[in-house]
């Protein structure tokens, strides 16, 4: 993500910055789909489970920060 910014900002192109977001929110979107992040049923949280979770709060994160970065509000919940 630094890399995107340090040439969006070089380059004077902030659109690099949208496009790496809306990549990301994709491969989150597929990520997502295709894979358990938190146990079924009653079943305990394992470390998969956790990894999965820290990979959520990660990406929730970039994209926060780079919404900020171009000035875009987004809701906290959906």
């Amino acid at each position: 993500f630094s890399r995107v910014l340090d040439t969006a900002a070089s380059l004077r192109e902030p659109h690099r910055v949208s496009r790496y977001l809306e990549d990301l929110a994709g491969d989150y979107h597929r990520f997502y789909d295709s894979c358990r992040v938190l146990p079924q049923g009653d079943g305990q949280p394992g470390d998969l489970h956790a990894a999965r979770l820290a990979l959520c709060a990660a990406t929730r994160q970039v994209i926060a920060n780079g919404l900020g970065i171009l000035g875009v509000s987004a809701p906290e919940r959906m």
